[in-house]
């Protein structure tokens, strides 16, 4: 029968690892580097350097087969650990944040050439990342772990729109959701009441759910940015409750700008953060009103990392 993987001899596992610092050999050039595991293997010559230049020629490394490590730039020591992988075609890769040492402009080309390369060889990949945008742009699932737990399992787009927990939807989406904490009502419909402003109202179509939390529960209302609006520019629906707040900060980004929002209210301040249009003018300094979509609004019960996310739909599974 199948046996677990832990029980299996590492040399024998079959998989090949790409680690975030490259390991490579320092006195061994490109080619013995990549040609390393094979002759460990005791694979014909022949074999092997047809097997190493074809890698060499996927990863643009065929000018650089007689160089050693020191000669090379971070991209390109990256690319032959990555050679080095590809050569044995393993039954998966486990890459451990291998672009997490290349200056950002790297990284977005070496994304889109490990996304081809994964495409072509169609070989499992197991990638571990910090980076939210490249567990995006990569990842068919992704699992995001806190502290060594699972949180979640599922597509990038599921757990953009549909984050399972408080700690999920905080984690993705850059800038990230905005979080405001406050208590549920349940006198007049199901409202949000917070520090700055009038109550909001909150979808009936999740009513059962509130019902079970009760009146006076404490609740989050996470809200991203792009679902907040300057007032300015906008019919708003009827049910739409203004929110006074004072500009601080905007951050121009060309096609879109982010504008950094303070809250008031009794003696708490909270900064938030909105998606903008480019055209839309905000001036640090200026009091604004602005709409939140309710509609796209996740409430959370309670406010810790966990706090169950109550806006999912009634037939959404944890594991996607």
């Amino acid at each position: 029968g199948e046996r677990e993987i832990n029980d299996v001899e590492p040399k024998d596992r079959d998989i090949a690892m790409v680690f975030q610092n490259y390991a490579l050999y320092p006195h061994m050039t490109v080619f013995e580097n990549m040609a390393y595991g094979l002759k460990l293997r005791k694979m014909p010559k022949g074999e092997i350097d047809q097997k190493v230049r074809q890698a060499a020629a996927m990863l643009g490394l065929e000018t650089q087969l007689h160089k050693r490590p020191k000669q090379l730039s971070g991209g390109q020591r990256q690319r032959v650990a990555l050679g080095r992988a590809i050569v044995r075609q393993p039954k998966a890769f486990l890459f451990d944040e291998p672009l997490s040492n290349l200056d950002a402009k790297l990284r977005g080309d070496m994304r889109f050439e490990l996304k081809t390369l994964q495409q072509d060889l169609s070989t499992t990949a197991l990638y571990v990342t910090h980076d939210q945008v490249e567990a995006m742009t990569l990842g068919d699932r992704i699992t995001v772990m806190n502290e060594g737990v699972i949180q979640q399992v599922a597509q990038p787009t599921a757990l953009y729109d549909w984050p399972w927990n408080r700690f999920v939807a905080g984690f993705i989406g850059q800038p990230q959701m905005n979080f405001f904490t406050g208590t549920l009502s349940c006198a007049n419909g199901y409202t949000f009441a917070h520090p700055f402003g009038s109550d909001l109202p909150l979808l009936m179509e999740h009513a059962q759910r509130l019902k079970e939390l009760g009146e006076g529960a404490e609740i989050q209302l996470g809200v991203r940015p792009e679902h907040l609006s300057d007032a300015r520019y906008l019919t708003p629906a009827s049910d739409q409750v203004p929110l006074r707040c004072t500009v601080r900060v905007v951050e121009v980004l060309g096609d879109h700008q982010y504008v950094y929002l303070v809250f008031t209210g009794g003696n708490e301040e909270q900064v938030v953060i909105m998606k903008n249009p480019a055209h839309h003018t905000a001036r640090p300094g200026e009091e604004i009103e602005v709409f939140m979509d309710t509609a796209k609004a996740h409430v959370f019960a309670g406010t810790d990392a966990d706090a169950r996310n109550l806006t999912l739909p009634p037939d959404f599974a944890q594991q996607q």
